[in-house]
C-alpha cells in the first residue's frame, strides 16, 4: 500500500481546509488542529485495509515532517514494514516481526 501525503490525498486530508494558490496546493487549517484530523483520516484509511494486505506501507508526497509523523505513528503497528520513498528511492524506516 502506498500514502501519498502531498495535499492532493482528498481522503488524507479530508475536513481540513486546503487551497490552490498559482497552481500550489496550501493548507489553510491551522497545523494544531490538521494533526489530529489527518490522524483520524489516516486510522479511517488503514481500518479499511484487511489485515492480511498490511504486509508493506509506503509513505511518500511533498509534505511537511510533522504530517510523516503523524500518519508514521499511526501505520507502525499495523503494518510489518514501513517504507518512506521521495520519488528516486526507497527507504525502510520500520520493520516488525
Amino acid at each position: 500500500m502506498t500514502i501519498d501525503l502531498s495535499l492532493n490525498n482528498a481522503a488524507i486530508y479530508a475536513g481540513c481546509e486546503v487551497e490552490e494558490v498559482n497552481g500550489r496546493m496550501n493548507l489553510i487549517t491551522p497545523v494544531a488542529q490538521a494533526t489530529s484530523i489527518i490522524g483520524r483520516n489516516a486510522r479511517r484509511i488503514i481500518d479499511a485495509v484487511d489485515v492480511k494486505e498490511r504486509d508493506e506501507v509506503i509513505l511518500t508526497g511533498p509534505m511537511a515532517v510533522w504530517a510523516y509523523l503523524i500518519v508514521f505513528h499511526v501505520v507502525v503497528h499495523s503494518f510489518k514494514a514501513v517504507y518512506y520513498s521521495n520519488g528516486r528511492e526507497t527507504v525502510l524506516i520500520a520493520k516488525h516481526g
